[in-house]
């Protein structure tokens, strides 16, 4: 396997629409990728990278990114594993693209599906502490919370989705995990 190949955000070179001869792949969710994202960027979950590999072989070179470098790292690894050898990693992700001061595309404000999960897991949990008659609401969120991180599926999340400000587009797929960056 080959060195991990990484670049700066200023070592891109951007043109009118997109990029010269490179494709940036963004690797985090649909809701991630809505809220804010690189222009020109095009978005492939992590868990649907390998359905996407005959389309991204005809690239001549591609440019993961995530928020931070997390999955964008894994997808890399995964890519390599599958014989790709013109991928490069976007360092620091999009916070490192922000932090060179580059400009990003935000189509959506408030908080992501990640967040208003944790928010209602943190009420149900100090709800049912701090009032004892309602203790199966901390119950119910330490169940939840177990069973989405035994299973990957988050039912929460997949609810949330479906709520008419967490909708992203007709063809969008809502997410079912509640993984973090």
């Amino acid at each position: 396997m080959n060195a991990m190949q990484r670049l700066k955000a200023d070592q891109i070179s951007a043109k009118e629409n997109g990029f010269k001869n490179e494709f940036i792949i963004d690797v985090r969710s649909p809701d991630e990728f809505a809220q804010e994202h690189i222009p020109g960027s095009v978005n492939i979950p992590l868990p649907l990278l390998s359905a996407s590999v005959d389309q991204l072989k005809s690239l001549p070179e591609l440019i993961l990114s995530c928020r931070s470098g997390n999955r964008a790292n894994q997808a890399y690894q995964q890519l390599q594993a599958m014989g790709f050898h013109n991928v490069r990693l976007l360092e620091d992700g999009l916070q490192g693209w922000k932090a060179a001061r580059r400009e990003t595309v935000s189509f959506k404000k408030g908080y992501s599906i990640m967040q208003q999960v944790q928010i209602i897991v943190g009420i149900m949990v100090l709800t049912g502490t701090l009032y004892k008659p309602l203790w199966f609401l901390a119950l119910m969120a330490g169940a939840g919370m177990l069973m989405a991180g035994l299973t990957n599926t988050c039912l929460m999340a997949v609810l949330l989705a479906k709520l008419p400000w967490n909708r992203i587009g007709r063809d969008s797929k809502s997410p079912t995990n509640c993984s973090l960056p």
